[in-house]
This record gives C-alpha cells, sequence and structure tokens, in this order.
C-alpha cells in the first residue's frame, strides 16, 4: 500500500522535506502531468522501518490531505 495526496493539497511541500525514501514528487515533476503532488506507490514504504507512524501525514497541515492505501 502507498500514501496518496489529494485534491485538497495546498502545496506547501512539508510532505516532501519529511519523506524518508523521497516517493513524493511535487508538481514539476508529477508523472501524470497533474498540477498536484504525487506519491510514487512503489517507492512510499508508509514509513515502516523508518517512524511510527507515516511521516507525510504528521508534517501534513491540511487534515484529510494523504490517505493510505490508495
Amino acid at each position: 500500500m502507498a500514501a496518496k495526496i489529494t485534491d485538497i493539497c495546498i502545496a506547501c511541500g512539508a510532505c516532501i522535506d519529511e519523506c524518508p525514501v523521497e516517493a513524493i514528487v511535487d508538481d514539476s515533476e508529477n508523472p501524470t502531468g497533474a498540477d498536484t503532488y504525487y506519491v510514487y506507490a512503489d517507492k512510499c514504504v508508509e514509513c515502516v522501518g523508518h517512524h511510527d507512524s507515516p511521516a507525510c501525514m504528521e508534517a501534513c497541515p491540511t487534515e484529510g490531505c494523504i490517505v493510505l492505501g490508495a
């Protein structure tokens, strides 16, 4: 499973800075071409082995912006 960033993202960059495996990219690097942040599902480990909970979710100031299992 992996985290997914929803369309309520405010593009603050907090999640990118906290991701220990660099699975999150900003809109300029989104492989889908969408103007949103993106989580590479094949790289996301939900912080298992790095943190007690997903660091991106902890750092995000927007409730509900990042969801798991998407």
